[in-house]
This record gives C-alpha cells, structure tokens and sequence, in this order.
C-alpha cells in the first residue's frame, strides 16, 4: 500500500510536467504541419493534377481544405483520368523498376556474400573441432549472441541519450522538463547497466573456457567473432539500404477501377509491365510480344513459378545436357571400339552386347533410384564424411594395412604374370601363356576389389567435408550426380550408335592401313575413327537429346522447383556441381501437376513445353547437319 500510494504521488507530481510536454510536443506538430501545408501549396503543379491531404481517420480531403489542428498524416500527388495517369506511369515506372532490381541485387548478392563469410567461418571453427578433436562452435555461438544484446543495449543507451538532449534542447536546460527528462535519463542507463552486467560476466567466463584450449583453435573461434561483428554491421547497412529503396518505391501507387466500381490500388513497386492494349498498332503489338519473349527466355521465375521467366531452367538443362556429354561420349566410344576391333567373339561378348540392348529398354525411373541410392546415398555421403557418413564400418587399422599388403602382392603377380605371358613365343607353351594370362587378369580383378575395399573401409578418411555435417554438401541431389545419372542412361545409345559406324567402315581400309605398315591403333586412329565420325556424332547428339528430355530421374537426383543460385558464379570454386538446379522438363511437370493456381500456370507450362520440344529438335537437326556434312567427307562411312 505505502509502494501504491508513492508511486501515485509521484504520478501526480509528474502529470502536469507530462501534460505541459503534451503541448509542447501538439504545438511543434502544428507548426511542422502548417510549414509542410504552405510548401505544398505553393508548389506548381500541372493541370491534370491536384493534392490531397491523408488525415489519421484515412480521410482524403483537398491540400485547400486542411487545416494545421488536422492529424494530417501524409500528402498525396494525384493523377485523374486515364491519359494523366499513363504518363505518370511511363514517367515513374522506369526508375522505380531500376530501384526494385538494384534492392533485389542487394538481398541476393550483397546479403549473400555477407551469409557467405559467416557461414564459412562457422565452417572453419567447426573444422577447427575435427582437427583438434575439442569443442569450441557452442562457446563462439554463445559469445556471437552475447556481442549482439550487448550492441542491442548500447544503442538503447545512446537512443536515450538522444532523446534526453531532444528534450532538453526543445525545453530549454533550467526547466522542470528538461530536470525530469535528464533524471529519466539517468535511471534508464542504470538499468541498463545493470542488464549488460550479466553478459559481461558470461562473456569472462566464456573467454576463460576457450584459453584453455589450443592456440590454433583460439584463433580461428577469434576470426569468427570479428568476422560475425563485421557481417552484423555491413548486413544492417545493407538492410537500411533495401528500407529505403522499398519506402521510395512504395511512395509511388496505381489506382483503377473496374467497371462495376470497385475501387483498387497497386504498388508501382509490383507492376513488372503495363501497356494500353486497344491502342497498339502492328508493330506495337510485335514489340510487346517480343519483349515478353525476351522476358521469358533471360529473367527468372517469379509468383510461384506462374510468372516470369525460365533462365534457371534453360540454363540448368544445357549445364546438365553438356556435362552428361562429356561423361558418357568417351566410355561409349571407347566400350564399343573394344567390342568391335580388340574383343573376340565369344559368350562374354554376346551376352555384353545384350545386357547393352537390355539397358537401352530399362525404365528410366529406374536409373533415378540407381542414381539416388548409389551416387547421392553412398558416393556423395562418403565424398562428405567418409565411411561413416556412407554408413560403412571402416576396418581397423590393422586389418586394412594386411590388405594392403595383398593388394600389393596381387598387383606385383598381375604384372609378372601378365609380362611372362607377353614374353614367350615358343609353340609349346601356347598353354601356359593361356594360363599366365587367366591368372594375370584375376589378380587385377583382386586388385581392383581390393583397391575398392580399400578406400571404401579406411579408417584414416573422415570425408572432405565433415564441417557441414549435418547438412549434406555431395550428399544429396545436384547437377553432378543428375548429370552421371543421365549418362549412364544414355550410354546404350552411345555404344551402339558407335558400333554401328565402326562397322560401317569397309574392311578394304583397315587392310589396306596394315598393308603400309601401320599398327592396329593408327589404324583406328587415323583411318576408321575418321570414318566413323559422322555416327560417332549422331550417337551423341541423340543421346544429348534424350537426356535433355529425360524428367523422371531428375525428379530423385537433383532437379528442384525453385534453384535461388546458380551452379556458376564468382566465388570459388566458381563451378558448384554440388548445387540442385532446375530443368525445363521438372518445370513443365511443377506447373502442370504441382501449382496451386493451375489456370495461371498453363500459359508458361504450354511455353516452356514448346521452347523444350524447339531445343531437342535443335539438337536433333544438328546431328542431321553434322552427319551429313561429316558424310560428304567420307562417302564410305554412310549407314
């Protein structure tokens, strides 16, 4: 009761301060509020214009009709009729996309630079802790918060430091105001005080923790902590920078009304296009037409997918297409050029020519749960944490040293075994160089099992990437593993493309090559190759073709909705084949199956599918061209 009744004495005592504040602070409103009403009306506007006054009940009320007592809350520049408005539109929308772009620029590059900083020095404590085999991350993480409250209650302090001098400045220094704003002043920098106390404690004992661990360590916790001081300021000024560009652009607004009266307003901010349809001409038309295509084909997607354009997706599709070529075209040539000029027929051959036929007919989605289980699961998790990550238990290191010892036994073997079969021509050892021979290449399939083990169960590995952890880097979805996956899909296509040139190829020109003395590869180099080109060729562009319309591996191995950064950029490595990316055939399922608005998505859907259909038909007619052109070169290699 004695607490209640002094603190509403003290309330007494200070209403009528407050109360001649009050009106302190109503007259400067009044007399900012009149100084704003004067420049307003005296400022020359055009003939299809005129200022209205925002009051804070909403009401908009004619710049002559305000008076300085009104709550006016902001002035507006209005522009009636459809011809006025129109030019304001061309007037102001440029600058305001200008604007929108370079706020967007600031939130996915600047902010994501300074993400990017932080995020790797995280990585480097956390890297720091695998090395040294301590714990250190939680420790920098509770110092980073603990800097943050201490820069939040600093700036509390300096607001009301600035307050105060307001204040005291606005009621002169000997007033009774301006006594009782410097007392408030002082209680509330006590109190604060008092809350950056106990940070500070935490932070000693903090700092006493992390002295105890090694020097290294403290360093990297030390380049942290400037590091996430440095990314908090730059992050805030960028902030400040995006406030104020939105602010600007939210200044300027469109309001239209349908037919039936309802009244609507649009942020120019918002509008990515405006044209007056039923007053363009030909090329008017042909200009807004390009200029969506144009759109289309170089911005991003935006609204859901429903919008915008598919750069992301075209560009993802190529990357893949290209990197799936480069992959498969030399295994493929290289397979079928031993299946055709070095292997001798027999059961093994015949029944790898028809596993190769048989791969050709498997369902796609099949090589997509390969992919997904095989590269993603086990390479890519291994690629990250080593066996552990690939949940594999690694031998001990005793057991893995044994073996490689054998591996290094059988390689030895397979080498002298495989030499002793090269080295003898005498007629009665044709036998023994049979077995040398079939002994020398079961020892390098040891060899090769061995090697695999070897690597797979290392005890000594713990992956490249164990600072991620728990977030996959290669252990997940990306443009490597969707561009594997769709080589080993097109591989057939390849072999069998390229077994049919070489066949092609008149055996009256490899006689002829041995008959001048040349050796079985400059045979194949110089002559048949050659030959073979043009279906070397076509096999390749058809199998780029098909991969580049292949959608249901991609949907387990790395194709996404939405992919905010590309697979290249500027920072190093610059080429990212970790990342997931988008592809047009994923964007036409997304649209078709998986939007919200399925009537709003039809238009870019039906696009997107002829721009697919125009680029594997592209592809298609390239080979043609390059066959054709290759085969006026060789008349004999036509198939």
């Amino acid at each position: 009761d004695e607490q209640r009744a002094a603190i509403a004495d003290q309330l007494a005592e200070l209403e009528p301060k407050l109360a001649a504040l009050q009106e302190q602070w109503e007259a400067k409103r009044r007399e900012n509020v009149e100084r704003m009403l004067d420049e307003f009306g005296e400022r020359e506007i055009e003939t299809d214009q005129r200022i209205d006054v925002v009051l804070e009940s909403g009401e908009t009320i004619p710049l002559t009709d305000a008076q300085p007592t009104q709550p006016v809350v902001e002035v507006q520049l209005v522009r009636d009729g459809a011809a006025p408005a129109w030019a304001g539109f061309r007037k102001f929308h440029g600058e305001i996309r200008e604007r929108f772009h370079e706020r967007e620029h600031l939130q996915k590059h600047d902010s994501g630079e300074i993400d990017e900083r932080m995020n790797d020095a995280r990585l480097s404590v956390r890297q720091a802790e695998l090395d040294f085999n301590v714990i250190a991350l939680p420790a920098a993480e509770e110092l980073t918060r603990l800097d943050t409250q201490l820069e939040a209650l600093e700036q509390a302090k300096a607001e009301a430091d600035e307050a105060v001098a307001a204040i005291v400045e606005l009621a002169g220094k000997e007033t009774p105001l301006a006594t009782l704003a410097e007392q408030l002043g002082r209680s509330i920098k006590v109190r604060i005080d008092e809350e950056m106390r106990k940070p500070r404690d935490r932070i000693a004992e903090l700092r006493a923790d992390l002295d105890t661990l090694p020097a290294p360590v403290v360093k990297v916790v030390d380049e942290y902590l400037a590091t996430q001081s440095g990314a908090r300021r730059e992050s805030a000024e960028v902030q400040q920078r995006i406030e104020r560009m939105r602010d600007e652009n939210l200044r300027y607004e469109l309001r239209v009304e349908t037919v039936d009266g309802t009244p609507s307003q649009l942020a120019l901010d918002d509008v990515v296009r405006a044209y007056p349809a039923n007053q363009l001409g030909l090329f008017g038309k042909l200009g807004v037409y390009g200029s969506r295509w144009i759109e289309f084909l170089t911005d991003k997607p935006r609204d859901s997918n429903n919008a915008g354009g598919v750069f992301p997706a075209i560009w993802g599709t190529v990357a893949m297409t290209l990197i799936m070529a480069i992959l498969v075209v030399p295994f493929g040539v290289l397979a079928a050029l031993y299946l055709r000029e070095y292997a001798k027929g027999g059961l093994i051959i015949s029944v790898i020519r028809i596993s190769i036929n048989n791969l050709a007919g498997v369902p796609s989605i099949v090589f997509g749960v390969f992919g997904f289980t095989f590269f993603c699961y086990t390479v890519g998790a291994y690629i990250d944490r080593g066996p552990a990550g690939a949940e594999v238990m690694p031998w001990p290191p005793r057991i893995w040293y044994v073996a490689l010892f054998v591996l290094a036994i059988c390689g030895t073997a397979g080498f002298v075994f495989g030499i002793s079969s090269l080295s003898s021509n005498a007629r009665a050892r044709r036998g023994w160089q049979t077995w040398l021979r079939r002994i020398a290449f079961a020892s390098w399939i040891v060899c090769f099992s061995l090697a695999v083990m070897l690597i797979a169960k290392s005890p000594f590995f713990d992956g490249f990437f164990a600072a991620y952890a728990p977030n996959p880097k290669f252990g997940t979805g990306g443009l490597l593993w969707a561009s594997l996956t769709l080589a080993l899909l097109t591989l057939p296509v390849v072999i069998v493309a390229t077994e049919e040139a070489l066949s092609a190829v008149p055996n009256s020109l490899r006689e002829g090559s041995y008959a001048c003395g040349a050796s079985k590869w400059q045979t194949i180099r110089r002559i048949i190759l050659p030959h073979a080109m043009p279906g070397i060729m076509t096999g390749m562009i058809l199998a780029m073709a098909r991969g580049a319309g292949e959608v249901a591996p991609l949907m387990l191995v790395g194709a996404v909705k939405l992919a905010p950064d590309l697979p290249v950029d500027m920072s190093a490595p610059f080429v990212h084949l970790e990342r997931s990316f988008m592809h047009l055939g994923f964007h036409i399922f997304d649209l078709g199956f998986q939007s919200q608005n399925s009537e709003a998505s039809q238009p870019v859907m039906f696009t997107t599918t002829l721009l697919l259909i125009v680029l594997i038909a592209a592809l298609n007619i390239m080979a043609i061209a390059l066959r054709n052109r290759l085969r006026r070169r060789f008349q004999a290699s036509q198939f």
